[in-house]
């Protein structure tokens, strides 16, 4: 017994919701004897008749009525699978997940990923945050289409490569002495409390690094984990803080003003993919307008 396939049984649809075997040809775009072949092998793969032919006129037999009832939902599945495709191909459909660090998750990565989600309702997004050691423990997980973190990773299964340069920026109450310059020199900030970003931070020993290089002792008294809270301490007069750029994103200038710094300090960021399979186009735009939107932000703070 011959196999069905999905041209047959367009066939037999066709003829059920025709009425004829002309109709049918005329719905399918083909000849009428390339329908009734159709059919004929139609009724071998099934094993019964399906049609009563008498006085140049066709009727479904019960068989055919009871089988159209699978035929019909299956022709629309089809249809569905086809369609699904057509927008995986146009990038109107699918997933995408990103997991980053928290200076680049909280309000760069949202604000960018909102440019790229833009007319695409049918696409679902997951926005990860994690410190940078544990971006790769995501990655590993398989539960993000990519990763960017302030450490390289050297493991087997993640493809590692540079992302994008961050600078470091002043943040200053905006009474302070130097909010109304073009930029900070750290030798100015040698009577400034300054609120650090902790040891643990991967920018602590840049930052200590520039100002030994410029001969300040900094006085430190606070300590913030996060940037984000360095800058509302900061907001709150407590002292200055050399954050990200990217923090400085959403603060409204009559509560923090950021500045460029000189000597420039920055940071090196990483992306992180799988070493096994290559990342779906749907995750590079993201990726891209991420990039893209670093870029912005640094442009804002670049110096002659």
């Amino acid at each position: 017994m011959a196999r069905t396939n999905i041209r047959q049984i367009e066939a037999f649809n066709a003829v059920m919701k025709g009425g004829s075997i002309t109709k049918a040809a005329e719905t399918l775009y083909v000849s009428q004897p390339a329908v009734s072949k159709l059919i004929h092998a139609f009724e071998d793969s099934c094993g019964f008749k399906l049609f009563i032919r008498a006085a140049g006129r066709i009727r479904p037999t019960a068989e055919a009525r009871r089988l159209f009832l699978e035929t019909e939902k299956l022709q629309a599945g089809v249809a569905r699978v086809e369609n699904t495709a057509k927008a995986i191909r146009g990038l109107e459909r699918g997933e995408v997940s990103v997991v980053a660090f928290p200076a680049l998750s909280f309000r760069v990565v949202p604000k960018y990923a909102a440019i790229f989600m833009r007319g695409r309702r049918e696409v679902s997004l997951q926005l990860l945050t994690r410190n940078s050691p544990s971006v790769a423990d995501t990655m590993l997980n398989g539960a993000a289409d990519f990763g960017i973190s302030l450490l390289p990773s050297h493991h087997p299964g993640i493809a590692c490569k540079p992302f994008a340069d961050i600078s470091m920026v002043c943040a200053l109450p905006p009474s302070h002495r130097l909010a109304g310059r073009g930029h900070v020199e750290l030798g100015d900030l040698a009577e400034d409390r300054l609120i650090s970003l902790g040891r643990a931070d991967t920018s602590h020993q840049q930052v200590m690094a520039a100002f030994s290089e410029v001969g300040v002792k900094v006085r430190l008294g606070i300590e913030a984990q996060m940037a984000d809270a360095a800058c509302t301490l900061v907001s709150e007069g407590l002292g200055v803080a050399l954050v990200p750029s990217l923090i400085s994103v959403g603060w409204p200038r009559e509560k923090v003003v950021f500045k460029p710094i000189r000597p420039k300090v920055s940071m090196k960021t990483w992306l992180y993919s799988s070493a096994f399979e290559p990342v779906q186009q749907l995750a590079l735009m993201l990726m891209e307008e991420i990039r893209k939107g670093i870029e912005e932000i640094e442009n804002g703070y670049s110096l002659p």
